[in-house]
């Protein structure tokens, strides 16, 4: 077997084989318009055994926000199938290394990736980084008990226009939110497709003439009850604790719906403090987001941290098993690492790190778990580990790639 980039000619074929392994079709307009506005055909694999496309994967280019509001180079891994005759002879794990590696020689320094099932890629070293909450909600039961007071006026719009001032509003939002990716214009008419979304609806929020919050989601209307229906909101994004207020505010005051669903909420998301009944809103963990370092010492070192402190951590690598210990000086203007022969503070293997990384996992909980070794010499290592990762807000993507 052959792992490849995928040639231009055979790129509606790849694109039938990724969707057939999903239980999903496609068709020649919709390819077309995703060769045209998402991927990077450099960037996408092919397992070929002789004439048969065996398994698939790829990767987009991301900058992420790290904490203290660094850009990062990452990969975003998509398109990963493999066919149903080639299960268990290891085309996955070849086309990950291929992925991990072409990334590296790109110069990003982290993948990321939505899983379709969380099995599947600790094994390659990610972590279960940002996870997040799906949303149920009543709307008889939404009003506002603590709220911040906003001052601005909401625009209803069609996808033309509305799709520049979300971009304003996501910008804004992903220069201080850790985990927020970058979103060129043909992404964003990539993901707001004019005839695969067309349902959907758009809300914005500005103060004076500033796009600060958005909103996309669709309505279910009940067809035995005029005056019942489900609200499912696609993204919803602010940039200040008072837009987000706003803008959901206007969300639950949406009339001949009586339901609200929203996927992949941040987990440290202020609303559940913000209502009157708080326990009406039901949320169900889930993972979103996990990440793998590709360049461990250009992670730690491009962050800043909350407090200053320094450890002695041992990563064990996800595809060899070796350890290597990293003596990490950590502070507000960010990090130094190199590579010691000292006793580690605590031991973990990558997926760990990644996981704790974005502020979302504590390093504690892992260690109670027995996921992370703490010395005997130094006891409070992973509450420690817990203060130096904090951030404020907690890692959050809300782009499903």
């Amino acid at each position: 077997m052959e792992i490849r980039q995928v040639r231009d000619e055979e790129f509606f074929q790849w694109r039938i084989a990724v969707r057939g392994s999903l239980g999903d079709h496609t068709n020649p307009e919709s390819t077309a318009f995703m060769r045209a506005h998402r991927v990077e055909i450099d960037r996408l694999l092919v397992c070929m055994d002789d004439d048969t496309m065996a398994g698939s994967g790829g990767a987009d280019s991301f900058d992420m926000t790290l904490p203290g509001g660094a850009q990062v180079p990452v990969a975003g891994v998509a398109y990963i199938t493999t066919a149903p005759t080639h299960r268990r002879r290891g085309v996955q794990r070849n086309i990950m290394k291929r992925i991990h590696d072409d990334a590296r020689a790109r110069g990003d320094v982290a993948s990321i990736l939505w899983a379709s099932q969380s099995l599947l890629y600790g094994r390659y070293g990610y972590g279960n980084s940002m996870p997040a909450h799906n949303w149920h909600i009543d709307l008889r039961h939404t009003s506002y008990d603590h709220a911040p007071e906003w001052s601005g006026h909401y625009v209803k719009a069609e996808r033309d226009e509305a799709i520049p001032l979300m971009t304003e509003a996501y910008e804004r939002t992903r220069r201080h939110r850790t985990g927020m990716i970058s979103r060129t214009a043909k992404r964003w008419l990539y993901e707001i497709h004019p005839v695969e979304t067309r349902d959907e609806f758009f809300v914005i929020y500005q103060e004076e003439d500033d796009a600060l919050a958005y909103a996309r989601y669709t309505i279910d209307k009940d067809p035995e009850d005029e005056f019942k229906g489900t609200m499912h909101v696609v993204e919803a994004v602010a940039a200040t604790d008072a837009a987000h207020a706003a803008l959901w505010r206007y969300l639950f005051d949406q009339e001949l719906v009586d339901d609200l669903k929203a996927h992949a909420r941040p987990v440290d998301d202020p609303l559940i403090w913000m209502l009157a009944e708080p326990r009406r809103l039901r949320r169900t963990l889930t993972d979103a987001i996990w990440m793998k370092f590709l360049d461990i010492p250009a992670m730690l070192e491009q962050r800043t941290y909350p407090v200053e402190d320094s450890l002695v951590l041992q990563i064990i690598d996800a595809e060899t098993k070796e350890p290597r210990n990293l003596a990490v000086e950590l502070g507000a203007e960010g990090a130094t690492c190199r590579p010691t022969s000292a006793a580690p503070d605590l031991v973990m293997n990558e997926a760990e790190l990644a996981a704790i990384y974005a502020g979302a996992v504590e390093c504690s909980m892992l260690a109670n778990l027995g996921l992370v070794e703490v010395s005997a010499r130094s006891p409070d290592a992973a509450l420690r580990a817990d203060a130096v990762f904090r951030t404020n807000p907690a890692g959050w993507n809300p782009y499903h790639f």
